[in-house]
Protein backbone atom coordinates (compact mmCIF):
# COMPACT_ATOMS: atom_id res chain seq x y z
CA UNK A 1 0.00 0.00 0.00
CA UNK A 2 1.40 3.42 -0.99
CA UNK A 3 1.97 6.25 1.59
CA UNK A 4 -1.04 8.30 0.56
CA UNK A 5 -3.80 5.66 0.47
CA UNK A 6 -2.48 4.49 4.25
CA UNK A 7 -2.93 8.21 4.76
CA UNK A 8 -6.29 8.64 3.67
CA UNK A 9 -7.26 5.11 5.89
CA UNK A 10 -5.80 6.66 8.75
CA UNK A 11 -7.26 10.67 8.55
CA UNK A 12 -9.87 12.59 6.53
CA UNK A 13 -8.20 14.64 4.14
CA UNK A 14 -8.31 18.30 6.16
CA UNK A 15 -5.99 16.52 8.77
CA UNK A 16 -3.71 14.76 5.83
CA UNK A 17 -3.54 18.81 4.32
CA UNK A 18 -3.07 20.58 7.56
CA UNK A 19 -0.41 18.46 8.14
CA UNK A 20 1.32 18.75 5.02
CA UNK A 21 1.34 23.03 4.83
CA UNK A 22 2.56 22.90 8.72
CA UNK A 23 5.66 21.00 6.88
CA UNK A 24 6.01 23.17 4.50
CA UNK A 25 4.02 21.25 1.96
CA UNK A 26 1.74 22.28 -0.55
CA UNK A 27 -2.05 20.67 0.19
CA UNK A 28 -1.43 18.25 -2.48
CA UNK A 29 1.62 17.56 -2.13
CA UNK A 30 2.27 13.89 -1.20
CA UNK A 31 6.12 14.14 -1.09
CA UNK A 32 6.40 13.44 2.32
CA UNK A 33 3.06 11.09 2.69
CA UNK A 34 5.63 8.17 4.39
CA UNK A 35 6.70 10.34 6.88
CA UNK A 36 3.44 11.83 7.74
CA UNK A 37 2.09 8.02 7.76
CA UNK A 38 4.55 7.11 10.57
CA UNK A 39 4.09 9.77 12.63
CA UNK A 40 2.38 9.21 16.03
CA UNK A 41 -1.15 10.82 16.61
CA UNK A 42 0.48 12.86 18.97
CA UNK A 43 3.09 14.23 16.22
CA UNK A 44 -0.22 15.06 13.88
CA UNK A 45 -1.99 16.38 16.82
CA UNK A 46 0.79 19.03 17.47
CA UNK A 47 1.00 19.64 14.06
CA UNK A 48 -2.28 20.40 13.62
CA UNK A 49 -2.62 22.45 16.36
CA UNK A 50 0.20 24.22 15.70
CA UNK A 51 -0.94 24.95 11.71
CA UNK A 52 -4.25 26.38 13.39
CA UNK A 53 -2.35 29.20 14.66
CA UNK A 54 -2.49 27.70 18.25
CA UNK A 55 1.12 29.10 20.37
CA UNK A 56 2.86 26.05 20.56
CA UNK A 57 2.64 23.23 23.83
CA UNK A 58 -1.33 23.90 23.34
CA UNK A 59 -1.48 20.49 22.07
CA UNK A 60 -0.93 19.74 25.63
CA UNK A 61 -3.49 21.74 27.29
CA UNK A 62 -6.03 20.92 24.84
CA UNK A 63 -5.53 17.11 25.83
CA UNK A 64 -5.60 18.22 29.71
CA UNK A 65 -8.86 20.49 28.51
CA UNK A 66 -10.27 17.03 27.05
CA UNK A 67 -9.02 14.56 29.98
CA UNK A 68 -10.92 17.19 32.30
CA UNK A 69 -13.88 17.82 30.61
CA UNK A 70 -14.53 14.51 28.99
CA UNK A 71 -12.61 12.02 30.95
CA UNK A 72 -10.86 10.65 28.13
CA UNK A 73 -6.94 10.56 27.55
CA UNK A 74 -5.81 10.98 24.55
CA UNK A 75 -2.23 9.67 25.46
CA UNK A 76 -4.11 6.33 26.14
CA UNK A 77 -5.48 6.35 22.66
CA UNK A 78 -1.96 7.15 21.04
CA UNK A 79 -0.81 3.45 23.05
CA UNK A 80 -3.97 1.33 21.03
CA UNK A 81 -2.94 2.80 17.30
Amino acid sequence: MDATKQLEDMYPQHIIKAVREHLDLEPDDTSLDMEIATMSRNEIFKHVVSWNGLIGGYDFTIKGWIRSIYGIDLNDIEQNR
